[in-house]
């Protein structure tokens, strides 16, 4: 199995905005010497939620402070950029971090975020279709040409080109929707599971339809083992486990279900008056499916939270589901930053060793 510390740098009332991304930072160092495979980023904006809004400049203090690990983005909003200029941040990124990009895109979902940046949130899903296109164009071509709805440019030379070849491995993130599985096979990306389609207990499904579109575009996929993200949490007893999720764990929801600058509520796409964009009319009941979050008799595979030993087999029961790679956040929002790096540290320690030579095959 692979595994990989995850992050969008939550700002918890009871640390600074520097207390957090100096500690994040710090945890991200230690999980690359203590021999995780990977370090994901979220970018966020606009609200507690997340601090790595300005996630390119985060990137490269993570490529520069780690060795080993790959760094991965899950995800880059990418409605919210120009593709061109993120086409060149990836590149660089790649180069300076001597090949180590996994870059995880995704379409975004909150409304303010778009808001605040002036983007109309109805033209998210044709702006990523796009982005994708103009991104892979810019890496593998000379020169960019690119005439579409919302990028035009003509006989642009993108520098640097990526280290990795033909461009680092594309990641999209992805809820039950079968049309975002369709695009993400369509341009041979793999998946990011988790989110909606762990608690809804529909992740292997997920990875199972994608690997039966990348047959139909006839993209090898065998080898690859699309990551699933995952609460983790080791602690020495249940006891301070389950606590400390008891005291901490609803932070999250707690921000997206409140309301944001625009009045609507911030983990919604959706504006004050009620109204769903266009696009996103599978997430009218979103907010629902995160509240069965802590349900213990719901469908999803269970947390990875506890002693050690239960750790190691709950994640047997996400092996067994076909998931084989697995990156979390190994605490909460306003959890005590040596209780992370306790966690990260019991997780390499006794748990990892367990899966390092326990490979189990691809799905059907």
């Amino acid at each position: 199995m692979k595994f990989g510390i995850f992050t969008i740098v939550p700002y918890h009332e009871d640390f600074t905005q520097q207390q957090a991304l100096t500690q994040a930072l710090e945890q991200i160092q230690f999980a690359d010497e203590a021999g995780l495979d990977e370090v994901w980023l979220g970018e966020h904006r606009f609200s507690r939620h997340g601090l790595l809004s300005g996630i390119w400049s985060f990137l490269g203090a993570v490529a520069g402070r780690t060795r080993n690990v790959r760094i991965g983005t899950a995800v880059i909003v990418l409605p919210l950029h120009n593709p061109v200029l993120v086409a060149e941040e990836v590149a660089m990124l790649d180069v300076i971090s001597n090949g180590r990009i996994n870059f995880g895109i995704g379409a975004g979902y909150q409304q303010q975020e778009f808001d605040g940046v002036g983007v109309d949130i109805d033209t998210s899903r044709d702006r990523f279709h796009e982005a994708v296109d103009v991104m892979i164009k810019a890496w593998t071509e000379e020169t960019l040409t690119y005439q579409g709805q919302f990028t035009n440019v003509e006989d642009v030379w993108v520098l640097p080109k990526p280290l990795q070849k033909p461009y680092p491995p594309l990641f999209q993130a992805v809820s039950t929707s079968p049309a975002s599985i369709d695009f993400a096979a369509s341009r041979n990306i793999q998946v990011i599971a988790g989110g909606p389609t762990d608690i809804l207990g529909q992740a292997p499904q997920v990875i199972k339809l994608w690997r039966e579109k990348m047959e139909e575009y006839g993209h090898e996929h065998a080898q690859l083992d699309p990551p699933m993200s995952k609460s983790i949490y080791v602690a020495p007893t249940m006891e301070e486990a389950e606590r400390d999720a008891a005291e901490l764990e609803n932070f999250s929801s707690r921000i997206l279900r409140s309301v944001g600058s625009a009045g609507a509520p911030i983990g919604m796409p959706m504006d004050r008056n009620g109204k769903v964009a266009k696009g996103y009319e599978h997430w009218a009941n979103r907010q629902r499916d995160r509240d069965r979050r802590d349900d213990p008799g719901h469908a999803g595979l269970p947390p990875l939270r506890g002693t050690p030993e239960v750790v190691i087999e709950r994640l047997k029961q996400t092996q067994e589901a076909g998931i084989n790679h697995v990156f979390g956040n190994f605490g909460f929002a306003g959890l005590p930053h040596e209780k992370v790096m306790r966690s990260i540290e019991m997780f390499a320690t006794h748990v990892m060793p367990h899966f390092q030579d326990a490979p189990v095959p691809a799905g059907d």
